[in-house]
């Protein structure tokens, strides 16, 4: 994503499109970073959902050949089976999303201006600067917000489970 020699930017002026600064400018980069970040987190997914769905017993697919297509079989035995599988994708990304600090911080610094800052940095910017009971605080209402998110999900979840 550098500006001048990335290799993005040198594909699409080889193309003859526009080679925006993709951290520089504050309209994209939170776009840029969220790319990243899923980019990175694509593959744990992949292979989460591949162990979920190789799990599903043979006998469910053998009885859905007689009942249709792919799409029978996708949406009565793939999806409902696999619900553990996007528990699990779906509690690591959000995990991931409030750990992105990391990679926000790496690529951006949470510039330009304030345009990338997400929670996760604004608390580290006031510990930074030496407010510490405001980013304790803030710490206080991450917990607070990813534990009012993570039990209903996780009780959805739960709900709907199927016992193979």
């Amino acid at each position: 994503m550098q500006p001048n020699i990335g290799l993005i930017n040198v594909v699409l002026g080889s193309m003859g499109l526009p080679q925006p600064d993709w951290l520089g400018n504050p309209h994209i980069a939170l776009y840029s970073v969220i790319f990243v970040d899923v980019w990175k987190g694509i593959g744990i997914a992949t292979v989460i959902y591949m162990a979920g769905i190789i799990s599903i017993p043979q006998d469910y697919f053998d009885a859905m050949k007689l009942e249709g297509g792919f799409w029978i079989k996708f949406r009565h035995v793939i999806i409902p089976l696999v619900r553990n599988s996007t528990f699990t994708v779906i509690l690591l990304s959000f995990i991931g999303g409030l750990r992105s600090f990391d990679l926000i911080w790496a690529m951006t610094g949470g510039g330009p201006g304030f345009a990338s800052d997400v929670l996760t940095s604004v608390i580290y910017k006031q510990y930074q600067a030496g407010f510490y009971g405001l980013s304790t605080a803030g710490n206080v209402i991450l917990f607070v917000m990813v534990t009012i998110l993570i039990f209903p999900l996780r009780r959805f979840f739960n709900s709907r489970e199927i016992e193979l």
